[in-house]
C-alpha cells in the first residue's frame, strides 16, 4: 500500500506493518516507537500482548509534514 492508496481508501486505521512498508522502516522500529510514545499518530498498550493502534488520518497528517 501507499501513501496515496491509504488517502484514497481511509480505513479508520492501519496496521504497524502497512505503516511501516509506507515509511519505509522495518515493524519492530515502529512497534518500539509507538511504545516510547514517539509517534504522534497511534498507541500502544501493554496487556498480556502489545497491542498497536494507528490512526490513519493521523497517520496520513505525519507523513505530509503536518504533525510532529
Amino acid at each position: 500500500m501507499t501513501l496515496e492508496q491509504l488517502e484514497q481508501e481511509k480505513p479508520t486505521k492501519i496496521t504497524v506493518d502497512e505503516a511501516a512498508a509506507i515509511m519505509q522502516i522495518h515493524p519492530q522500529t515502529l512497534r518500539i516507537g509507538l511504545q516510547r510514545g514517539l509517534f504522534p499518530f497511534g498507541t500502544a498498550i501493554q496487556r498480556k500482548r502489545w497491542v498497536y493502534w494507528i490512526s490513519t488520518e493521523r497517520f496520513i497528517k505525519y507523513m505530509k509534514g503536518g504533525i510532529a
